[in-house]
């Protein structure tokens, strides 16, 4: 059964006076709730195949503080597209191919539109809490039956919504 695991990035600093939106780093304090999201998926035993990340500066070093705690070696593609996008919908079938865990690492409000386009049902307590946003360095798990390719609205099943505690 194919799981998808969207994880927006951790605590990024303001842009500095001649830096872009692409360039800013992450905060110390980001640097840690990345390590603890690595850790959480660690101690849980998620399995990840393939890590689909943004190529900005703050979502490469999210990625980089997840694998210094995850422990695992996923293929890793960053791609102009994820930070350029409304919606993540399309690149994950684009890119999903044969991975079993797909692993998206983005930013708002991509990330919550995608969550929220692509959930079956969001009742429970972690269903409320995604519902009413996408913080920073939070992780959403969905299971679903089918391919990558075919992906379509309302066709995801909530597993955990997590918010890093660094």
């Amino acid at each position: 059964m194919p799981r998808l695991l969207l994880l927006r990035h951790a605590t990024a600093e303001r842009a500095q006076r001649g830096e872009t939106d692409h360039e800013r780093a992450l905060t110390k304090g980001g640097r840690k709730e990345s390590k603890a999201v690595g850790k959480f998926l660690a101690k849980s035993g998620q399995a990840v195949d393939l890590v689909l990340a943004s190529d900005s500066k703050r979502t490469r070093e999210t990625w980089e503080g997840v694998a210094e705690k995850f422990g695992a070696t996923p293929e890793v593609r960053f791609l102009r597209s994820l930070f350029e996008a409304q919606n993540y919908v399309p690149t994950i079938k684009a890119e999903g191919g044969e991975a079993e865990a797909v692993l998206v690492v983005g930013h708002n409000p991509a990330m919550h539109s995608t969550a929220l386009t692509l959930a079956e049902n969001l009742a429970g307590r972690d269903g409320e809490r995604l519902r009413a946003g996408f913080p920073k360095a939070a992780l959403a798990i969905f299971d679903f039956d089918g391919s990558w390719g075919g992906l379509r609205p309302g066709s995801l099943r909530l597993v955990a919504f997590v918010e890093a505690d660094a």
